[in-house]
């Protein structure tokens, strides 16, 4: 029974065609497709849990104190052990907090977590820098502190905590971790909470439909009787399951849009119609609720990550079935459908995304000229060379000392490829009448250790943001130099950690609507992580509108010639490259993400394009434009490369370059041109 006229459905595909039908009627056609999962909006059962209790002092681990780490006999960690008695579903739940965390705000203090399985498989990297921070009223930390949680099933046994703390003006910190280990009655809970109570509010504000459905919803131990960690990105055995599962998504999608197009859901006659007539995707939820495409990747491991997870399967209409790298009917892999994750820590956080995406324009006019400024962000320690003897003695001490990566690789070194970047990021923005706000090197960290430096001022103040830099998935920083480990021995300082863009800082930072494209390694990666401590996440959450970063590991050359003498070593390069920007205004070509990132920020501000068309043009063009260059190296490197200097195309990585982007936030945003 009901007021007036009432309509029954007697399942989620009929309610679906049925409004399906409305909005073809009402507006012409459906343009729009809001992704979600229902089963966003419950919880968990806790059937039954346990906690433990520890707490320590240990000696800090910035090589700055070296004669104490070496007169304690490197003495400088805390190793826990965390019992999990039960079978079947358990959530490890840990909380970490720094109890000196005076001079976190004047140095950069921080306390890492690494967490391994009963298999001694170390699984998750992580810091206090990637936590929500206690502030006090002027927004300065008081309590460094990390909240973290992951999932396993059927995997009881002795997981081991260690605990590393890095305190420059200290030889000594404590820490304290309460660990709360819960045995739970399912897997597939979600890790941003009731998305899908907003799909209908972003569909009808773009004249769409919402496809549901709780089945979307992958997990091991639920979709796969797979013991371990219940998330693909840690468990390489659920990648294959998880990969089944999305394809399986991705044939009900093909379906779908034949029918929103009146087309047979045959794959030439989509791929036809969609390449040439492309609708937006938005998908409101978690990489659990709807989980994300494992594409090959040759540096997986299980720090970083299984394979490169992607979005981009929900808009390339034709994979080919037998090599899905591949398309069917191109000859290189393209996105036919523009796709972006509407996302946040919840569901009160994605609603004001929402809101500034709709009120986007009454926003900006209250920002004067804001949404015309640009800044371009180029760190340290992203240039190498192959240095004579000192880098195949660096190689060499790595295996013998028994730190960093034992492998061979070239060596920090300054080569001029992030600057000219830059320069031409730069005058891109300025063609098109942006005032540009350059940060290169040390400049480009959020504040200084000692000098002042403004990464973090002109973010503040531009529309656009374009940063590259090193990272991970809750921090990105361009004061790798101060660590002082050009040769990659593992020995840091941690004074790059003050200049960090970080959760614990990012999360307290006003941000307006911006756009940002960040070029550093795993910013973008969410799957099996709370968005607290996703830097992506922590980005919408301060007023972010779209930000696009990897998932994965990204790829550059970090040189800009091989050498004229000494293949991999001097300088040839950069004054090649300033010749023809002196004499004939022509600036290096760009590769890989940095390809990427311009052919994306020229679409949006000279074809006032959306954004998620736009990456979808940059992903599409990219491999036409960079698969045939070629490298003596594409850091980081795998174990047990041939490391000979012999130029490669490096191909494994491209396809990596145009997977792991992913764009966080509404694709039919249309920011300020």
């Amino acid at each position: 029974e009901g007021y007036g006229s009432v309509v029954k459905f007697e399942s989620i595909d009929e309610a679906r065609d049925y409004m399906m039908n409305f909005v073809k009627q009402k507006f012409g056609g459906v343009g729009y497709i809001v992704m979600a999962n229902p089963m966003d909006i419950t919880k968990a059962e806790v059937l039954d849990s346990i906690e433990y209790h520890f707490e320590g002092t240990i000696n800090s681990g910035s090589t700055l104190h070296g004669l104490n780490i070496l007169l304690s006999g490197f003495n400088y960690t805390a190793v826990h052990n965390i019992n999990v008695p039960y079978d079947g579903f358990v959530r490890i739940k840990i909380e970490l907090i720094n109890k000196d965390s005076d001079e976190v705000e004047k140095w950069g203090d921080r306390l890492f977590l690494h967490l391994s399985t009963p298999d001694n498989i170390t699984f998750i990297y992580t810091s206090t820098a990637g936590g929500i921070p206690v502030v006090d009223e002027n927004g300065n930390i008081v309590v460094d502190r990390l909240d973290y949680q992951t999932c396993v099933y059927n995997k009881p046994g002795i997981y081991r905590a260690e605990i590393v703390g890095t305190w420059i003006a200290k030889r000594k910190g404590s820490y304290e971790m309460n660990v709360n280990v819960e045995k739970i009655d399912r897997g597939n809970f979600p890790l941003m909470k009731n998305l899908s109570s907003l799909a209908s509010y972003l569909a009808a504000y773009h004249r769409g439909i919402i496809w549901a459905s709780p089945e979307f919803a992958f997990a091991g131990g639920e979709n796969a009787d797979i013991g371990g960690i219940i998330y693909p990105i840690s468990n390489e055995f659920l990648v294959e399951p998880c990969n089944t599962h999305v394809l399986a998504i991705h044939q009900k999608l093909n379906e779908l849009l034949a029918e929103i197009a009146d087309l047979p859901a045959e794959p030439k006659t989509l791929w036809q119609h969609y390449r040439e007539n492309p609708i937006y995707i938005a998908i409101m939820a978690d990489a659990t609720m709807i989980p994300m495409y494992y594409y090959y990747n040759p540096d997986s491991d299980y720090v970083s990550g299984q394979g490169t997870a992607s979005d981009f399967i929900y808009g390339d209409i034709d994979p080919d079935p037998q090599d899905m790298e591949n398309d069917t009917f191109t000859y290189w892999p393209e996105m036919e459908n523009a796709v972006g994750r509407v996302t946040g820590f919840d569901a009160e956080d994605c609603s004001a995304l929402i809101a500034r995406t709709i009120f986007y324009d009454n926003i900006i006019e209250k920002l004067g000229e804001w949404k015309r400024n640009a800044t371009v962000q180029t760190g340290t320690g992203i240039e190498f060379q192959y240095i004579p003897i000192i880098t195949p003695l660096a190689n060499r001490l790595k295996s013998i000392m028994g730190f960093g990566p034992v492998r061979q690789e070239p060596t920090k070194f300054p080569t001029g490829e992030s600057k000219f970047i830059n320069e031409r990021i730069c005058n891109d923005f300025a063609e098109n009448g942006f005032n540009v706000f350059p940060a290169h090197r040390l400049e480009a960290q959020r504040v200084g250790l000692i000098m002042d430096r403004k990464g973090g001022e002109y973010q503040l103040k531009s529309n656009y943001i374009f940063a590259f830099d090193h990272g991970t998935h809750y921090l990105y920083e361009a004061g790798d130099m101060l660590e002082f480990d050009q040769l990659g021995l593992g020995l840091k300082t941690g004074l790059s950690g003050k200049g960090s863009f970080d959760v614990r800082h990012v999360i307290n930072m006003p941000y307006n609507p911006s756009v940002a494209f960040i070029e550093s390694c795993l910013v973008g990666k969410i799957e099996g992580l709370l968005p607290e401590n996703c830097l992506s996440q922590v980005y919408i959450h301060a007023g972010v509108n779209s930000f696009i970063a990897s998932t994965r590991y990204t790829a550059d050359p970090g040189y800009l010639e091989p050498g004229l003498i000494l293949k991999g070593f001097g300088f040839y390069g950069y004054i090649n490259a300033t010749k023809n920007l002196w004499l004939y205004g022509e600036y290096p070509d760009l590769h890989f993400g940095a390809l990427l990132a311009e052919d994306f920020i020229l679409d949006l501000i000279k074809n006032d394009t959306t954004v998620g068309l736009a990456l979808r043009n940059a992903k599409n063009k990219y491999l036409p434009k960079d698969a045939n260059s070629t490298f003596m190296w594409t850091p980081p490197l795998v174990n047990g490369d041939n490391f000979g200097m012999e130029e490669t195309k490096a191909l494994d990585k491209k396809y990596v370059c145009i997977h792991e982007f992913t764009l966080y936030g509404d694709p039919a945003f249309n920011p300020y041109p």
